[in-house]
């Protein structure tokens, strides 16, 4: 079996872990399929087969980012891949990407809504220009686990964001737009941005993956799980089954993401 490297997880801190459970729970329903904390994460990794993982931190306020990027910075395992978390709103943004940066952070995780940002504020377009080449970006994309009418990153927007940025290198989570796959055939296949194929499988039709990620390029293809919210042996039950090649496999598991940060 080839590397695998799943490209979009989330775990948090001891001390908040039951709380965010909770709270995201309350607003989308959403069950995890084990408590999202490191060891839980590992003991998922073991059990599925998969080599490393990225951790993908959301701060949702800006007095949260660098007690987050310290938990990340203090994992210490070489099975998990840290990206950090940046907020338009934080004082001091480019002295904590420098921080990230000699740390060996290859990655931040961007999400909108969460955040509380839309890609017209001047704090979020100052935020982008500091980020530029540095690191890659995961950027959440399209809708959320339960319908909300203000899409920030629709695959239209994204699309003009990557125009407008062209710096960045960014990774649209769940294959582009989640729940917005004609959106994502009209607007950001073919763009320059890597997509990765968190909580997709079995949520989009097989057919309708292998018909976006063949016209997108299955070398810009990423695995990825969105543990704990999907487990990460049902994604790559849903990867197998579109019996891509080997060559082609090997690049979606690992090899992919690998380039792109630019990582052994």
């Amino acid at each position: 079996m080839p590397e695998i490297i799943d490209a979009h997880t989330h775990i948090f801190p001891e001390q908040v872990v039951d709380r965010a459970v909770e709270v995201l729970h309350d607003a989308y329903g959403a069950e995890p399929v084990r408590r999202p904390v490191a060891p839980e994460l590992l003991a998922e990794m073991a059990a599925s087969g998969v080599d490393r993982s990225v951790i993908a931190p959301i701060a949702t306020r800006p007095e949260q980012v660098r007690s987050i990027n310290d938990f990340v910075l203090g994992l210490g395992d070489e099975r998990i891949i840290p990206f950090g978390t940046v907020h338009p709103w934080f004082e001091g943004i480019e002295d904590e990407l420098a921080r990230l940066l000699a740390a060996g952070v290859r990655g931040l995780k961007l999400q909108p809504y969460f955040q509380g940002y839309d890609f017209a504020d001047q704090r979020a377009r100052d935020m982008l220009d500091l980020i530029g080449d540095r690191f890659a970006v995961l950027m959440h994309g399209g809708q959320e686990i339960v319908e909300i009418d203000n899409v920030i990153p629709h695959p239209l927007a994204l699309a003009n964001l990557n125009r407008e940025f062209p710096k960045l290198r960014m990774v649209v989570a769940h294959m582009g737009g989640y729940e917005m796959w004609e959106a994502v055939r009209e607007h950001l296949v073919g763009e320059d941005v890597h997509f990765d194929l968190s909580y997709t499988f079995n949520r989009a039709p097989d057919d309708v993956i292998r018909r976006i990620c063949s016209a997108h390029g299955w070398e810009r293809c990423i695995f990825g799980s969105d543990f704990p919210w999907q487990s990460q042996a049902e994604a790559l039950e849903g990867l197998m089954r579109l019996e891509l090649s080997d060559a082609t496999l090997e690049g979606v598991l690992a090899g992919n993401l690998k380039r792109l940060l630019d990582i052994n």
